[in-house]
Parts: structure tokens; sequence; C-alpha cells
């Protein structure tokens, strides 16, 4: 039977850095330099990834607030629009529609889990994943973000599997392969050509998310 696999989102199918064009462009804007606007943004990070800041608005006002900043009605809408272009201008890798598209001709039942803010599900549908996964698993839906066991157990119970039957991928970012690890699930580390090198204990280690098509676990 095809073992179900549980599959990371940001850096594993979305190509880096999709974040940098934004604080670069709002930085910009503001007459800051991106690094002060990153680190301005990074104490509401937490609290995207589980959903208790879902909006822009929401984003922006922290990250103006930790600035000491106001700014007027025409450049506070300019902010919003930015921070929406930047969950528009997501993209995938070129391996990632072929591979996940086969997966499925196999039978492989899929989860999407994942870290992210509740803008990335504009990007979804847009990107055509949504209707290539059997379940979402969405830190900033289910208000649990890797490696917290929540998230993982919404995917093995929405797709209905005995955790240890099931494969995990992701470039290995946030401990997920630890927390994937707990369920005693097969992982596997995608480190992608020129991708930040990630001391990670996997099972298995690949490039390309098509050599997942012939990685031996999925042969069992």
């Amino acid at each position: 039977m095809p073992r179900p696999i549980l599959i990371d989102l940001y850096f594993t199918l979305i190509e880096p850095d999709p974040a940098l064009q934004w604080f670069n462009s709002s930085a910009q804007l503001l007459g800051v330099t991106p690094a002060a606007l990153r680190d301005a943004s990074m104490p509401s990070f937490n609290d995207r990834m589980i959903g208790t800041m879902t909006t822009p608005e929401q984003v922006i006002d922290h990250a103006l607030a930790e600035l000491g900043r106001s700014v007027d009605p025409e450049t506070y809408a300019r902010l919003v629009a930015l921070r929406w272009d930047f969950f528009h201008g997501l993209r995938i890798y070129p391996d990632v529609l072929p591979a996940l598209t086969t997966l499925r001709q196999r039978g492989h039942a899929l989860a999407l889990v994942t870290n992210c803010s509740a803008e990335t599900e504009v990007a979804l549908d847009r990107l055509e994943l949504r209707p290539l996964f059997d379940v979402l698993a969405l830190s900033s839906s289910i208000k649990a973000a890797k490696p917290d066991p929540a998230i993982y157990q919404h995917a093995i119970d929405g797709l209905g599997i005995d955790p240890a039957s099931a494969v995990y991928v992701g470039d290995g970012d946030t401990e997920e392969h630890a927390g994937a690890a707990h369920f005693k699930m097969t992982t596997v580390l995608l480190s992608r050509p020129g991708a930040t090198v990630r001391n990670v204990a996997a099972d298995y280690t690949i490039a390309s998310l098509l050599e997942l098509l012939d990685l031996p676990a999925l042969q069992q």
C-alpha cells in the first residue's frame, strides 16, 4: 500500500527567500533598513504562525509600533498592498507540481504540514497546491506550530493513518524532523542546491522533490 506523505511548504515547495522583497520594498517606503524592519517584525512571528495575528494590518501595526513610527493613510495603504504582494508573489520550485501529481497518481495520501501565517492561504489556490493535498495542517489554523505534536496529529487524524506508516519531507527548519520522528515517521531532508545547510538528523536526504519518487522508503 502506498505510504502517506506529510510535506512542508516554505523552502520545501516554495522558493526562498519569499519575504525578502517585502522587507526591501516596505523598508524603502518607511525610510529604514530592511534589517531594521525585519527586527521590528520578528516579535510578532510566533503570533502570526499560530494565528493570533492574521491580517496584514495587524502585522504592519505591530512593526510600526516596534519602530516607533506612524505613517499617513496613503503610506499605510501601500504597506498593506506590499504585504499582500508578498503572498501573491510566492513561487514554487519547478519540480513541485510534477512530483506531487505523480505521487497522487501512485496512490499516496498527501498532507501539507506547515508553519505559516493566515495570509499564506491566498497562495495555495493560485499555486495550484490545495487540490493536491488530502489534508491541510496549517499552523495558523490549528493554533500550533512545528514541532508542536498537535500540528502533526492534525494531519495524522485527517488522513486516518498510523503515523509510523508515514513519511515526512521538509527542508529541516523549525525542528520539524524531530517532531515527525516523535511519531516514528520516516524522515526525509530536502536539501536543495544552494539552500541553507541544516544539521538535521533524517533517515534520507534528497536534493530534489522528484527524487522522492524513487526513494526506497516509498517502495516498502
